[in-house]
């Protein structure tokens, strides 16, 4: 299938969604088509129907910050799906459905015709809206394409931690950071065959809140974007350190949404989790220079 077609079949299937995602008597989801790929961007590989693989992104940011770099990133990170849920219920479209989508490594993506993320908040009324699109989301998208809604049977939905489990991979997610907000894997399987309500009425949480990390005067966290300026940056892996490991260069001209700043080794940083799950932090100028900054924040 031509990608002109394929977007034509991408537009009529969020309007599909928009209009018959109504569970249990509550509001539906609509999808936002603001950050779908285009015309020649991402794969033209049809999926074979067997799985849709459920995600949730590794970081406190916002639903919109995870798409945006994606549809930025797709052809240097190589990574997006189909889908990111968050920002009170809201869903972002990146990917088209039905085609390969660069989320779970070869095999993953080459059987999911849907990769769903859940992005991150500490707000747990916010987690109620946010979760209950997201299992009614995975519910309906395994419906259109006749899979089954069981939980992590190879067979229907099923998570990263399940291909990390039985084909390859290091990822755990979505079960650590549901259980933070009190859902267990069973619960989560539970309302796969349910489906919930999307005002976040029926999203039975105990919560167990988030710890967010420990204030103090040199780390803090910060939500917002920069622009690199005209020469690349040496980035580093876990730390905000000159002796920690290289995590390659931020290209020159590349906008980075960051959730982290440090001081730390004479340096002003900032941090991100790339869509492979890796912790980055990259020095943004010498302390105490004002004039010398490498990145504008605009």
């Amino acid at each position: 299938m031509k990608k002109l077609n394929k977007l034509v079949v991408a537009f009529g299937a969020a309007i599909l969604f928009a209009s018959t995602a109504m569970i249990g008597g509550a509001q539906a989801y609509s999808v936002n088509n603001t950050y779908q790929l285009g015309v020649n961007e991402g794969s033209n590989q049809r999926t074979n129907n067997r799985l849709v693989i459920a995600h949730e992104t590794g970081t406190y940011a916002p639903a919109v910050n995870n798409a945006a770099y994606m549809k930025r990133t797709w052809n240097t990170n190589y990574a997006y799906t189909q889908y990111v849920v968050g920002d009170g219920g809201q869903v972002y479209r990146v990917g088209a459905d039905g085609y390969v989508s660069w989320g779970a490594g070869t095999w993953g993506n080459a059987n999911a015709p849907v990769q769903v993320e859940l992005a991150r908040t500490y707000d747990n009324n916010q987690f109620k809206i946010d979760y209950a699109v997201y299992v009614n989301l995975l519910r309906d998208s395994a419906k259109k394409f006749g899979i089954s809604t069981n939980l992590d049977t190879g067979y229907g939905i099923v998570t990263h931690k399940w291909i990390t489990d039985n084909v390859w991979g290091d990822h755990q997610d979505p079960y650590g950071y549901l259980a933070s907000h009190g859902i267990t894997k069973a619960q989560f399987a539970q309302d796969l065959k349910t489906g919930l309500p999307e005002n976040g009425s029926g999203t039975n949480t105990t919560p167990i809140n988030p710890v967010k990390p420990t204030p103090n005067a040199n780390e803090w966290a910060e939500n917002w974007h920069f622009k690199n300026g005209n020469q690349p940056i040496q980035a580093r892996l876990g730390t905000p350190s000159l002796s920690a490991p290289y995590a390659g260069k931020l290209p020159a001209w590349t906008t980075i949404y960051y959730d982290r700043v440090a001081v730390r080794d004479g340096y002003v940083w900032c941090h991100w989790t790339t869509n492979s799950g890796d912790s980055v932090w990259m020095p943004v100028h010498p302390v105490g220079t004002a004039n010398n900054v490498w990145v504008s924040f605009d």
